[in-house]
């Protein structure tokens, strides 16, 4: 028993262990070690101390990670811009959050104030409740554009054409680069007036 004990102490024993011990994985060391053979590659008499590939890795780190957050940023950007309109940027509250004609006036002060912008889409939103009001479709928050050209086709309406460019109007503006002017707001307009055969208020 006491000779089993020796045997196990002598092989429980650094220099018997060390060899049962793979390397841990270690991914700077990975990084550093492909760095190094990069450099060699590039630069073939170019022999880098340790050092120089350390300042080397941490720089590509730093930048890499920078890259992330950028494209993060821009993500998040792009959503807040192309998402969903907030209630509030549809409706208002009271009856008549859902008048085609409360929306109509509210362009036409939006474009005595040349906010084009701004006046557009509230003329787009006119158009789309004069829709609704017809029943030609519903309005609600969670639709896409899409959705209102399908809900209009399968409704038989003779306003695809006009809503389409209006929404593309739209879309170029509010969600594009397109910006706003007087013309724009003046052929957003006119197809209100198209399709209301009024056009709201003036």
């Amino acid at each position: 028993m006491n000779e089993r004990r020796e045997l196990e102490g002598i092989l429980a024993g650094e220099e018997y262990t060390a060899y049962r011990k793979g390397p841990g994985f270690s991914l700077w060391d990975w990084l550093l070690e492909g760095l190094g053979r990069l450099l060699k590659y590039i630069f073939p008499g170019l022999t880098p101390g340790k050092g120089t590939i350390s300042v080397f890795a941490i720089l590509i780190v730093l930048a890499l990670v920078g890259f992330i957050v950028w494209i993060g940023w821009l993500l998040l950007n792009r959503r807040s811009r192309t998402g969903r309109l907030r209630s509030g940027d549809w409706l208002e509250p009271g009856e008549d959050s859902r008048s085609w004609h409360y929306y109509a006036e509210l362009g036409d002060r939006h474009g005595a104030e040349e906010d084009w912008r701004d006046g557009i889409r509230a003329v787009f939103l006119a158009l789309l409740f004069y829709l609704e009001e017809q029943g030609a479709l519903r309005v609600e928050l969670w639709k896409t554009n899409r959705e209102y050209l399908d809900e209009l086709s399968e409704s038989g309406s003779s306003h695809m054409p006009a809503l389409k460019e209006a929404m593309e109007l739209f879309e170029r503006i509010w969600y594009g680069k397109l910006e706003g002017s007087q013309e724009l707001f003046e052929s957003m307009r006119n197809l209100l007036t198209e399709v209301t055969g009024e056009g709201g208020p003036r």
